[in-house]
């Protein structure tokens, strides 16, 4: 970056941008972006038409139709579009969507076959389906949907569905062309096609009221005009929505002529697709099961059901679903990546702004639902009495949305986890429980026209089921979900919706509003919500909620009454800048030409104060700024947003916004004048200044010497965020060259006090700055996060635990020179503080227990700040001194080599030098909690660092101390040395140390010995481990590890919840869930028995074919000789492990597979992790004697459950990428047999493990024999 040379300020005045001299160019995927975002606008317009004119049209078709009418066609439309749903919909949008898009980017044609192959197998499924259910449409209506003696009319019903059922196959075709067409970026016609589809129905409708007669009831006759309009009509809509997209895809070229086949990439996914069918299944089970007990007692029934949802569906579409669509793909993407405390951060956000947006929103609705149904149904047709009992169904079920929204957050995270059958169990419980809820409506009802409301509370009930299942389920799979800020945004807002209810309650019933009938209840529907809008919204904000501060600050943007800018002298001061003052930045890299200018805070942009003030850092980017192309400042990782700390500009004036006011002070009420007032020099302040610079010499940025004095300023330093969400976005530093010469430092600036005239000395010495005073209860980086407890420090380092205030977490935090002493050091540095900084950001890439998350990087003038990830446990010295096992040692620093190791393939380092920096967490894994990577780090240093920690965590002793220097380090007295200088072994200290570990400790300490890398630590680690394990059974390391003879744990620690507790709770809840499920199947073979009496089987059920299951026969024990070959067997020459990501697993035992002597086995490793966390998976390579074409293979194992591809390979070391899936299989507990398919004679087969047994209580498998077999 180029230093601009200035003019003394005069005024106050916009920046001029300098471009950059040369803009990189941008990458392929800008474009694409680029066109996503412009493309966003459009598409929400379009939404909004749809969701305005759907509505409107439900409107119409119930005030038009009547209630008779309009119940018969609300059955009718349901059905084709739930076989529509079951054939294609969500299988298309789970499954065949992803395939779509790999296809465009794996084949040669662009997909283009694959898309043919598609369209035809979709077509035809849709009319077979159409013509099926046009077959079984009385049976459909009579004796699934509606009963021959309820109360609605089931021949009229049957007529408007024989209607509506070719809408069937225009229904899949429409979700089928968007599909595609979204796949090629271009997503406007697939959001306006329902548009279209709702005018048709608007118009069809009104056609209807000028059609002359009326639709005959008895008998019902569907040549009757206005039934044939309806039919029709409806279903015209439908054709027209699936026609509209046809221009679009021939403008995209896309060959929709047939080709039959199915695509082998499409059967991958075969047990997802069973998966989500059977889960469709079940879900539209209880609609089905609540629309025939409605319609048993009610003639409005299924259509209030039905609408209430819908009604309920509007404000859900609106905010639930703008908060879900703004969080989900971040939150898919973290849990596809299985990054689990990303994921539980997103469920956080979520969850918070879910409840926010949607509780008040139920209690007005609970509350004034009566009132909304009469405003609008209450005409026409329907009559104002069915319409106010509309409004008691919405009442009675607004509930629902709240678990309605968790259970669709839960359902994005099994999927994105591939967790196809999760999602299962929970509408299974959904299921279950309004189906069991459902049977019981008629019983408690008081009255038949009561049963529609109990069922929509049933529905809910379902849900809230759902809901606790899903937050069970992902507790067992995600660990301890502490969910940051959701009680108390939780608590704000349900206090402050009862007030408000109170509110409406209360004034609706003082003014007699009850007497607006007709189109004065939608006046009196306005005022209900503007009081409920009014003292709810008063409320949350009085509450300092943080989402709430927020809006408000954005509103009063929008109406132009942020503070303006003014005039006024123009001050500096010379006032340092540290990392316990830097506001950290998240900025996401998004270009356009919209973007509100970077500098000094103007109208409607910028940082505001007292009643605008933000309750996190605000940020604007003007790309224009760059040319549209990022600032080459940062050379890293274009994969990474980028933090930046918020600097204050220097040049300010007293008027123009004030102090900065924290997130506390907000908190308090306190004014900007008043924290101006009580801020006091020395104090902890929040305000970053930053003097301005300048090389009025050269302007050249090549200058490592950079001065400090009034009239220059360094340049930000910009680095990659570790979250991957975003691209790296750089700032700039612009200048006003012709007025008032301000440095635009390419940050928000947020004002200063008025400072005295600064008084420029040349060429004067700096003075060194004062450090942060790092003490419990000091708010650093902004007030974001708040100091707790100290942790020791290593090398200028200092580690502290902390409060993150904003996410209600805990956090460890990383002082890099905290004191301040590199201030003035050239940034680019190998050894300052920044490229310090700038290692430790890069770490965040790896995933690993043994390694803290970082989760952020705040930078300050010469040092900075690392925060990550809190861990629960204890110090490496606390732990020590329980005198641990040796064994579980071994298996805690085996996590922290694990870590070590992903770090050395990605270039990196750890720095595992001081017992400071490490913790044994709960689960037992030595963990680097507080991570900083010296510019001396390297492979061979964290070798020898994990040799120290194994030893220290063994002896209480640290090996790397000077025994001529201090007695202790971090607390741990210096190991005893040998006559030779080196640390005694572990052996001669604790006698009952393996000779294994203790050689572990000791030869990694050496510089030249034997063990080089963090692999083999890992490696001889686990085996050592394994082995002793299975001897002596000794449990991994603990919290609350005892010293021999002690009783009671030393560490107990009172946050963990016992997991025999945990255990308890989740086998109770499956307890009840499978009671559950047998009642629901009870109920469902009870009504169908009843259905379909006379029809039976006495088979039992595993005897009778339903088509969902394979037969299989009992597999053979491991020691089961193999049955008799119909092949003829093949030698095998020779057997090696393959293992392409790292060291091979066992290699010595791996002969075993090949004596035919079930009782001598080979093992992989035992994994903290099942694959594909640390690698992608292991095998086995078996060379053949001579080149032949395999039918079949088999595989000998006690560890059911393991996965094994069978792969062909063209030489003994292939890459995984050069070998060809021929066969696979799920291990049983003894002798498999898998049928393979080779193109053609092979010579090396490899048995190639995908998924690790987990029988044993970890990740690890068994392999006995291993055979081939070639045909006779």
């Amino acid at each position: 970056m180029v230093p601009t040379s200035v003019a003394p300020p005069v005024r106050p005045a916009a920046p001029t941008r300098i471009p950059p001299a040369a803009a990189s160019p941008q990458p392929a995927s800008g474009s694409s972006s680029s066109r996503l975002l412009s493309a966003t606008g459009a598409i929400a317009f379009a939404t909004l038409i749809s969701r305005i004119t759907g509505f409107a049209k439900q409107l119409l078709l119930v005030t038009v139709l009547g209630t008779t009418v309009a119940t018969s066609y609300t059955v009718a439309s349901v059905i084709p579009n739930m076989i529509a749903e079951l054939v294609l919909g969500a299988v298309l949008t789970a499954i065949v969507v992803p395939v779509l898009v790999r296809a465009e980017s794996e084949d040669a044609d662009n997909g283009r076959a694959f898309v043919r192959r598609l369209f035809t197998a979709a077509l035809t499924m849709l009319i077979l389906a159409a013509v099926l259910a046009t077959a079984a449409a009385p049976l459909l209506t009579r004796y699934v949907f509606l009963s021959e003696d309820g109360q609605v009319n089931t021949g009229l019903t049957t007529a408007l569905l024989l209607l509506l059922l070719p809408a069937i196959l225009f229904y899949g075709l429409s979700a089928l062309f968007t599909a595609i067409l979204n796949t090629r970026q271009n997503f406007k016609p697939g959001a306006w096609a329902p548009v279209l589809n709702n005018l048709v129905v608007l118009a069809v409708l009104v056609i209807y009221l000028v059609v002359p007669g009326e639709i005959s009831l008895d008998p019902v006759r569907i040549s009757d005009p206005k039934l044939l309009v309806l039919g029709v009509g409806i279903t015209l809509g439908v054709v027209v929505q699936a026609l509209s997209l046809v221009p679009a895809l021939r403008r995209n070229k896309i060959d929709l002529r047939p080709l039959w086949g199915l695509d082998d990439r499409l059967r991958q996914f075969g047990g997802m697709a069973v998966a989500i069918v059977l889960y469709v299944v079940i879900s539209q089970a209880g609609m089905v099961f609540a629309t025939r007990i409605s319609s048993h007692v009610d003639p409005a029934g299924p259509l209030i059901y039905n609408q209430a949802w819908i009604l309920l569906q509007l404000p859900y579409g609106v905010l639930g679903v703008t908060v879900l669509t703004a969080i989900m793909p971040r939150l898919s993407r973290n849990a596809a990546a299985k990054d689990t405390p990303a994921v539980v951060d997103d469920l956080s956000v979520a969850t918070r702004m879910t409840m926010l947006a949607l509780i008040p929103v139920i209690g007005f609705l609970t509350v004034a639902g009566p009132q909304v149904g009469e405003a609008l149904y209450g005409y026409g047709n329907f009559g104002a009495a069915d319409a106010e009992r509309l409004g008691e169904a919405v009442s009675w079920s607004a509930f629902t949305l709240v678990p309605y929204s968790l259970v669709l957050i839960h359902l994005r995270v099994f999927y994105a986890r591939e967790q196809a059958w999760t999602p299962t169990w929970i509408v299974l419980g959904i299921t279950g429980v309004k189906i069991a809820l459902s049977a019981l409506t008629p019983f408690l009802a008081t009255s038949d026209r009561s049963v529609v409301l109990l069922l929509g509370a049933a529905n809910g009930l379902g849900y809230i089921t759902g809901a606790i299942i899903g937050w069970m389920l992902l507790r067992r799979s995600l660990g301890e979900l502490r969910l940051a800020g959701v009680r108390r945004t939780v608590a704000a807002t349900l206090i402050s919706t009862a007030i408000g209810m109170l509110a409406v309650f209360a004034a609706d019933t003082a003014l007699g509003l009850d007497r607006l009938t007709g189109p004065g209840a939608l006046l009196r529907v306005a005022f209900d919500g503007a009081v409920m809008l009014l003292i709810t919204g008063l409320c949350l904000y009085r509450a300092r909620i943080p989402e709430i501060e927020s809006i408000t600050v954005a509103v009063a943007r929008r109406l132009g009454r942020a503070p303006a800018v003014t005039s006024g002298p123009v001050t500096t001061a010379h006032v340092g800048t540290d990392p316990m003052y830097a506001e950290t930045e998240l900025i996401p890299a998004i270009g356009g030409p919209d973007m509100p200018p970077v500098g000094r805070p103007t109208e409607g942009f910028g940082r505001a104060t007292g009643a605008g003030r933000l309750p996190y850092p605000d940020r604007r980017v003007d790309p224009r700024a760059h040319g549209g192309s990022r600032a080459p400042m940062y050379t890293g990782d274009e994969s990474e947003t980028t933090i930046i700390p918020a600097y204050t500009g220097a040049f300010t004036t007293s008027s123009d916004e004030g102090v900065s006011v924290t997130d506390d002070e907000g908190a308090r009420g306190r004014t900007p004048s008043e924290a101006e007032d009580a801020a006091q020099p020395g104090g902890v302040s929040t305000d970053d200044r930053r003097v301005a610079d300048s090389d009025a010499a050269t302007g050249s940025s090549e200058d490592t010497d950079r001065q400090h004095d009034a009239s220059t300023t360094d340049p930000i330093e910009s680095s990659p965020d570790v979250s991957g969400q975003g691209d790296v976005t750089e700032t700039e530093r612009t200048a006003d060259e012709t007025e008032s010469g301000l440095v635009d430092t390419g940050v928000m600036p947020v004002g200063s006090p008025t400072l005295p005239p600064a008084v420029p000395v040349a060429e004067s010495p700096r003075t060194p700055l004062r450090g942060p005073k790092l003490i419990p209860g000091a708010s650093v980086a902004g007030g974001r996060y708040r100091l707790l407890a100290p942790h020791g420090g290593a090398r200028g380092l200092k580690f502290w635990q902390a409060h993150d205030v904003k996410l209600d977490r805990e956090v460890a935090l990383t002082f890099v020179d905290a004191d301040q002493r590199s201030t003035g050091e050239a940034p680019e540095r190998a050894d300052g503080p920044q490229a310090v900084l700038s290692r430790t950001l890069r770490l965040g890439r790896i995933n690993s227990p043994g390694l803290a998350r970082v989760l952020d990087v705040v930078r300050g003038s010469s040092g900075g700040i690392v925060v990550a990830e809190w861990t629960r446990g204890r110090s490496l010295r606390e732990m020590a001194d329980t005198e641990p096992s040796p064994l579980g040692a071994a298996n805690a620093i085996k996590s922290l080599a694990a870590a070590a190791e992903a770090a050395h393939r990605g270039g990196g380092a750890l720095s595992i030098d001081h017992p400071d920096r490490v913790r044994i967490s709960i689960k037992g894994d030595a963990v680097l909690a507080f991570p900083a990577t010296f510019g001396d780090a390297d492979p061979g240093s964290d070798v020898r660092g994990l040799g120290a920690m194994l030893y220290a965590l063994i002896t209480a002793r640290w090996p790397l101390g000077d025994p001529s220097g201090p007695a202790t380090v971090g607390g741990m007295r210096i190991a005893d040395r040998t006559a030779s200088g080196a640390a005694v072994e572990p052996r001669e200290i604790r006698p009952d140390v393996p000779f294994e570990i203790s050689a572990v400790a000791v030869r990694a300490l050496e510089q030249n010995s034997g063990i080089r890398t963090a692999a083999t630590v890992q490696h001889i680690l686990g085996q050592a481990a394994v082995v002793n394990e299975k001897t002596e059974m000794i449990p991994a390391l603990r919290l609350g590890q005892r010293p021999p003879g002690s009783t009671g744990h030393a560490l107990a620690d009172p946050d963990d919840e016992p997991p025999a507790d945990r255990s308890n709770v989740m086998v109770a809840a499956l307890v009840g869930l499978g009671v559950l499920t047998v009642v629901v199947l009870g109920l469902v073979g009870w009504w169908l028995a009843n259905l379909f009496a006379g029809g039976g089987s006495d088979e039992p059920l595993t005897e009778q074919n339903f088509g969902l299951t394979t037969s299989a026969s009992a597999p053979a024990a491991p020691g089961e000789a193999a049955p008799a070959p119909t092949t003829v067997p093949v030698a095998l020459s020779s057997i090696d492990v393959f293992s392409p990501q790292g060291t091979p697993d066992n290699p010595g035992t791996v002969d075993n597979v090949a004596d035919n002597d079930a009782g001598t086995v080979w093992e992989t490793d035992s994994y903290f992790n099942p694959f594909p966390s640390l690698k992608s998976g292991v095998g086995i390579m078996a060379t053949l004697d001579q080149e032949t074409t395999p039918a079949s293979v088999y595989v000998n194992s006690p560890s059911p459950g393991t996965v094994v591809e069978i792969r062909s390979a063209t030489s003994a070391t292939p890459s995984l990428d050069e070998t060809q899936v021929i066969g696979s299989a799920t291990l049983g507990n003894g002798l498999t047999d898998i049928a393979v398919t080779p193109d053609g004679p092979v010579r090396y087969v490899l048995f190639w493990i995908t998924d690790l047994s987990t029988a044993g209580g970890g990740n690890q498998s068994t392999i006995a024999d291993i055979g081939v077999s070639a045909a006779s």
